[in-house]
């Protein structure tokens, strides 16, 4: 009886402990908006078409892009940025060089939080040979 006794508390352990990592991690999520991106533009080395996508926070730190059409999807890395402060609604931002936009900050609620993207390699070589990128922002809906 007492063999089965240390099996059982350590399953019982593992199933409270990862209880316990859902929680929180599913509470971050959620966070979902519709954007009508009328350029093309690129998140991280991927580069996606112009028209309407479905921008969500699934986790703290990733994010997900689906058009609406369902032929494009894409998840990337952010780390958390500091908002603007100009406009209180969700709102992605752009940054292009010459005729390529890149998406840089991603700001879903009305509160000050914004997800911020790395710069991909393409993003950088841009840099080096230009002095700077012109920011563009793009206010977007609430998804239901």
């Amino acid at each position: 009886m007492q063999y089965l006794l240390k099996p059982m508390l350590l399953a019982v352990l593992t199933v409270f402990g990862a209880a316990l990592t859902i929680v929180p991690a599913h509470a971050q999520s959620g966070s979902r908006a519709l954007a009508n991106i009328p350029f093309e533009f690129s998140v991280g080395n991927t580069t996606l078409k112009a028209g309407s996508y479905t921008v969500e926070q699934l986790h703290s730190g990733i994010l997900a892009l689906s058009s609406s059409d369902n032929k494009e999807h894409q998840f990337a890395m952010t780390f958390p940025g500091d908002s603007d402060r100009q406009s209180h609604e969700p709102h992605l931002v752009f940054i292009r060089y010459g005729s390529e936009a890149f998406l840089k900050k991603v700001v879903l609620s009305s509160d000050e939080d914004c997800d911020e993207l790395p710069e991909s390699s393409r993003e950088r070589d841009l840099i080096k040979n230009q002095a700077s990128g012109a920011e563009l922002s793009l206010l977007i809906q609430p998804a239901l």
